[in-house]
């Protein structure tokens, strides 16, 4: 069960708000040899602000939530393996955010947060086969809240329909929850372990279009970039299942109610995995659409044709436990074609 309320307070000169509270009721039970958490409830309940102050020069944003949160195991009566227990957390979180208009078309932002979270049921509790990772998870009732400091800056650029943004951002962690392999084996399964590490995330995103044809059909490019390094603090290993550099482009064509994509996705290699860790290979995976729109009465009606994968291009994904776990057994989706059709109205 799940409640949120929230109220938007009467603008005070040039400041705007919310504020609301939040409820949430959650009990979970698998029963079978298979079941690879016990019987639980989780209990959370949590209020929150969030304040926006506009200003001549751009607008600063404030928001700020505290929680209650308690998990309690209640084992299951037909695997012993599992043992009844409780924790309750208190987490408190806060950010700060700020818009800059630089100069026409041009803006710079900023945020810094620090957030923690409560660990989840199976994260403190699970100890079984989960058939869903082909792996044999284990948590740990010990967890801690997890803690995060969060520093993002980026610039932005908006010309007509040219428009570019990039953003670097570094997270720091003092008790990050990772799934970890204990490079044991338990009932033919590879067994993983919920542990906590110091952990600093840094990376970037960039993403764009551009026009490239403006009279009668328009023809723009729009394109994306992201890479991320995660390590353990503690030792400078790569912390695993990171996404590998992405970069990707389409061309978009559109006449009227007609409209066309051609693009592609590249994945670069990952071979930044922890000891033991399979490395993933790279790959570019192609794809197409053709659009045709129809207007109604009240809205509209989208037909379409999508094309995934065009090349059939055997990949592995790089974020995905099942890489390690089913090596071979788990790509990526082949070539795919839908047709459809989307109404609005």
């Amino acid at each position: 069960q799940d409640l949120r309320v929230e109220a938007r307070h009467q603008a005070l000169g040039p400041l705007e708000g919310v504020v609301g509270l939040q409820a949430d009721h959650n009990r979970f039970s698998a029963v079978g040899d298979e079941a690879f958490a016990p019987f639980s409830r989780t209990r959370q309940s949590a209020v929150f602000v969030h304040e926006e102050l506009t200003t001549g020069w751009g607008r600063l944003s404030l928001g700020v939530r505290s929680e209650q949160v308690r998990v309690e195991s209640f084992g299951n009566p037909d695997v012993a393996r599992f043992v009844p227990g409780s924790r309750s957390f208190s987490p408190t979180s806060f950010a700060l955010g700020g818009l800059w208009n630089l100069a026409p078309g041009w803006q710079l932002t900023g945020n810094l947060a620090r957030t923690e979270r409560a660990p989840r049921d199976y994260e403190l509790f699970a100890n079984g086969p989960h058939v869903a990772t082909a792996a044999w998870e284990l948590g740990s009732a010990t967890l801690d809240k997890e803690r995060s400091q969060h520093l993002d800056v980026g610039v932005q650029w908006k010309s007509g329909p040219d428009q570019a943004r990039i953003h670097l951002f570094q997270t720091r962690f003092d008790n990050y929850i990772a799934l970890e392999s204990t490079a044991v084996t338990q009932e033919d399964l590879p067994e993983f372990a919920y542990r906590q590490m110091g952990a600093r995330f840094r990376g970037l995103e960039a993403q764009g279009n551009l026009r490239l044809h403006d009279a009668g059909p328009t023809l723009d490019l729009e394109w994306k970039a992201d890479v991320v390094r995660a390590i353990q603090t503690a030792n400078g290993q790569p912390l695993p299942r990171i996404a590998p550099v992405r970069l990707g482009a389409t061309l978009v064509w559109t006449q009227g109610p007609w409209g066309a994509r051609l693009g592609f996705d590249r994945f670069q290699a990952q071979a930044r995995v922890p000891a033991g860790e399979r490395a993933t290979d790279g790959a570019t995976l192609w794809s197409a659409a053709l659009t045709r729109r129809m207007a109604l009465p009240s809205g509209e009606v989208l037909w379409f044709a999508r094309l995934q994968n065009a090349t059939d291009r055997l990949a592995q994904s790089a974020t995905s436990i099942l890489t390690q776990t089913a090596p071979g057994k788990s790509p990526l989706p082949g070539r795919s074609l839908k047709l459809g059709m989307q109404a609005s109205f």
